[in-house]
């Protein structure tokens, strides 16, 4: 297994040393140790460019340095880099832990360092960060997919609607005796606007009906409610006064968990024949 590598960030050189010591005595690569904050950034900066970002940073909270207060280089790290910050600190105050919460540190260490407890935070907080790391990829694996499959979708929406708007069939649904749905054609075969189509109750389709025809085409409603499809041939007189024979089609489906009568109309001749 590949040894968790660590950066040590510690003013006192004497305790860096002693830690870097230590730490190697455990098995953890140690990839560098700085005393001051901007040192330490350009050193992570340079780790990350050839593919050796630490996994671990061990961060004092007082730096030497213009840039010494190590939350807030804690801070720029965590901006910038997918390392897991644990806080060297002589101070227990809650000053110290409420600044430091903000950025999420992965644990704390109190000098005088007890090596024990050092390894076993920098093993919690290891695991913690490959673990955090493996749902952020598994996120931007899902949201891609997700992505793909609305992509995919809006497709398949896409070649719906350019079918069904030029079909040469005209497709409804009907619930409750009123359309719940209605192609262009549809509405073109009746001599009407798609909107003003919509509009129209059972009772509404059947004045379109040639009076000769229109107790055929009630009978097929009343058969269709038994759940059996029923085909025919009717005329209409379309709202302009044109005379149109037609193949209907009534058959009981499910929409949205309601039944429904699915209807398609088809117009197939010269009403003079």
């Amino acid at each position: 297994m590949k040894p968790i590598s660590v950066y040590i960030v510690e003013d006192e050189l004497l305790i860096s040393a002693s830690l870097k010591s230590q730490l190697q005595s455990f098995g953890y690569e140690i990839l560098g140790s700085s005393s001051q904050g901007e040192t330490c950034l350009e050193e992570i900066t340079e780790l990350s460019r050839t593919g050796k970002e630490p996994e671990i940073i061990l961060m004092d909270i007082h730096l030497r340095g213009e840039q010494n207060d190590g939350i807030e280089v804690a801070k720029k790290i965590n901006e910038k880099f997918n390392c897991a910050i644990i806080f060297l600190t002589g101070q227990s105050s809650k000053e110290v832990y409420d600044r430091s919460f903000k950025i999420k540190p992965f644990g704390y260490l109190l000098k005088p360092i007890d090596m024990e407890q050092t390894k076993m935070t920098i093993e919690i907080a290891a695991y913690q960060r490959n673990l955090e790391i493996e749902n952020r990829l598994y996120q931007k694996d899902l949201e891609a997919l997700l992505e793909k499959r609305s992509r995919e979708n809006l497709e398949l929406m896409s070649m719906y609607q350019t079918i069904v708007n030029n079909s040469l069939i005209g497709l409804t649904i009907m619930q409750d005796e009123k359309f719940v749905f209605a192609n262009y054609r549809a509405a073109e075969i009746f001599g009407c606007q798609l909107d003003e189509f919509l509009t129209f109750s059972k009772n509404d389709i059947i004045q379109f009906i040639h009076p000769e025809d229109q107790s055929k085409a009630l009978s097929a409603y009343s058969v269709q409610f038994y759940g059996v499809g029923q085909s025919f041939l009717v005329r209409i007189i379309t709202r302009s006064g044109t005379l149109k024979k037609m193949e209907a089609y009534i058959k009981t489906v499910e929409f949205k968990g309601i039944p429904a009568l699915h209807q398609t109309f088809m117009e197939i001749a010269d009403p003079s024949e």
